[in-house]
């Protein structure tokens, strides 16, 4: 049995996805603010997960950064949550508590509907690769209406402050 899997409740299925490979799908309805399931794996730190991968040791496929340090790779002792695809438009979102990640119900989930969460991968920015190399490095293939085209979350805009003038003390007399 896996870490978490005795927390699960029964709600998932594994089955070919039309976004990608395999995906998870509802078995039945599942309400909002619900808790899904844990996402398990082996943790270990960034650093050595990125040289493992850069040797070709590796896969990142199934990996869920946990935080700034440390990621999860769900191919190692990892439960069905692995394969949960990606959305531009989810249904799911990962909580963290405890440093356990879990996946909930952001909506009502009707039972069939494929299970999503937005991956939020660094941004291009960050990676310091252009919109258009993140497109072809990690595609979308989600289908939604605003899809981004890309598993790369979007760069934070900054954000523009207003400047007000200051009021005069008393309008202009005239």
């Amino acid at each position: 049995m896996t870490k978490g899997a005795g927390h699960d409740r029964d709600f998932i299925q594994v089955q070919a996805s039309g976004i990608h490979g395999t995906g998870v799908f509802a078995k039945r309805p599942i309400p909002r603010g619900t808790r899904v399931i844990e996402y398990a794996g082996r943790r270990l730190p960034k650093t050595q997960l990125l040289e493992a991968a850069e040797r070709g040791e590796r896969s990142l496929t199934y990996v869920l950064n946990l935080n700034a340090e440390t990621a999860i790779d769900g191919a190692e002792n990892g439960n069905d949550a692995r394969f949960i695809n990606h959305s531009c438009e989810p249904n799911c979102e990962v909580y963290i508590f405890d440093e356990t990640p879990y996946i909930y119900a952001m909506q009502d989930i009707l039972a069939g509907a494929e299970l999503t969460f937005d991956y939020m991968l660094q941004s291009a920015s960050s990676l310091r690769i252009s919109r258009t190399l993140s497109r072809e490095l990690f595609p979308c293939n989600c289908g939604a209406p605003h899809c981004r085209g890309t598993l790369v979350a979007p760069s934070k805009k900054r954000k523009v402050v207003a400047r007000i003038s200051p009021k005069p003390a008393s309008p202009p007399q005239g």
